[in-house]
């Protein structure tokens, strides 16, 4: 007779596990003073656009990053510097169970483009990873020290945002409002963007007031509430448009084209280089690309709308 010692089925691999969150835009973005721990208070007015970073993940015997999509740029890290795996990295920190995967991402929001896709990789990849490991744990505290766009990207839609951008306020809009992106040749770093709108405040230019923040946010909250993409065109403001501008004046063609070419208004897409044009409605959007495609400068168009969302794991 033969005898045979049985230890157990052996643990099932988890299953692949996708997840989608979205780039987006800041109606409003305005900038304190900057703060002992580095960083600046921010008021923010953020609306999530239907431009969708997937992140998917596969266990496997290492953790290991690979790109795809329309904006897989060769610029975005792929060792422990990228988001989506300092997300990952983080949650296991927290008490989430280690499982090396694969981490596909499919990137469809401009890279270094002031538009929030580094920041949606890492909520995306958050959403995955709580999934496939089983962990039970809240996300929120996690988001928030991986960066001040994470929260929102966790949670999509429209919100006021304070503090370092990070304490949410959700906005209930009604309307679709139909936006033209146009992404520069190049990139601009967030934090060499805030240093110099630091520089500026210093030498006394672009220096702004509580009271007209304020207003503005109300302007901008009561625009929502119409309905009114043209209203809403005219209180669309960014603090660190003088900043962005002087550190790469190419920027400023770009605005004047679409706003010749009939767009509402132009604004700079966080820090920038992007620049997003608000517009009537879809027909609005296609004239308008069409006309920027031209414009020397621009490396690409896209036509979209928000608010998107929200994020979730993709079942």
């Amino acid at each position: 007779m033969t005898r045979a010692h049985r230890v157990g089925a052996p643990a099932a691999v988890p299953a692949p596990v996708s997840a989608r969150a979205f780039g987006k835009v800041n109606l409003l973005l305005a900038v304190g003073a900057r703060r002992s721990d580095g960083y600046h208070d921010l008021t923010s007015v953020f609306q999530s656009l239907n431009l969708a970073e997937t992140i998917t993940l596969t266990p496997a015997v290492e953790f290991e990053v690979r790109l795809s999509g329309r904006f897989a740029d060769p610029t975005v890290p792929l060792d422990e510097s990228n988001l989506a795996l300092a997300a990952i990295r983080a949650l296991i920190a927290a008490g989430a169970p280690e499982v090396p995967v694969l981490i596909e991402i499919e990137k469809n929001v401009p890279v270094a483009a002031g538009m929030g896709g580094g920041s949606a990789d890492a909520a995306a990849a958050l959403l995955a990873y709580k999934r496939l490991s089983g962990f039970t744990g809240g996300l929120d505290a996690v988001a928030a020290g991986l960066g001040a766009d994470v929260p929102f990207a966790l949670r999509a839609g429209t919100a006021v945002g304070t503090g370092r951008g990070d304490l949410l306020t959700p906005v209930m809009t009604r309307q679709r409002f139909h936006w033209v992106v146009a992404t520069a040749g190049t990139g601009l770093s967030t934090p060499a963007v805030y240093r110099r709108l630091d520089e500026l405040r210093a030498a006394g230019v672009a220096v702004d007031s509580a009271e007209r923040t304020a207003a503005r946010r109300d302007a901008v909250l009561e625009a929502l509430a119409g309905c009114d993409p043209e209203r809403l065109a005219g209180v669309l403001h960014n603090d660190m448009e003088p900043a962005a501008l002087d550190l790469e004046p190419g920027i400023e063609p770009i605005m004047r084209a679409g706003r010749d070419a009939g767009a509402l208004a132009a604004l700079l897409s966080g820090s920038g280089p992007t620049v997003v044009f608000p517009v009537r409605d879809a027909h609005h959007a296609l004239d308008l690309a069409v006309m920027l495609e031209a414009t020397p400068g621009v490396a690409r168009v896209l036509r979209t709308t928000g608010p998107a969302g929200p994020a979730g794991v993709l079942d």
